[in-house]
């Protein structure tokens, strides 16, 4: 099995040190990135809800206004 591998020196062999260094490295990088993402779900959140608000803010002052119109319309309006 060993004869099927390229030749190179000791020196392109990572030992079990280099990968816990290489595996730390990585799971800070993910975790930096996991913590991005977070904010940015919450900034979207955040953007989207106040929006929501706005909307419904809107729509009730609509349902009002022409809930007016129509009472308006029937008491005063030609019979």
């Amino acid at each position: 099995m060993m004869e099927l591998l390229p030749p190179v020196g000791w020196a392109d062999v990572a030992t079990k040190r280099d990968l816990d260094q290489q595996s730390d490295r990585l799971e800070l990088l993910i975790r930096a990135e996991f913590a991005g993402v977070a904010t940015e779900v919450s900034r979207v959140r955040a953007d989207f809800e106040g929006a929501l608000r706005r909307m419904q803010t809107a729509m009730l002052s609509a349902l009002v206004s022409v809930a007016g119109i129509l009472i308006a319309l029937s008491i005063f309006g030609p019979h």
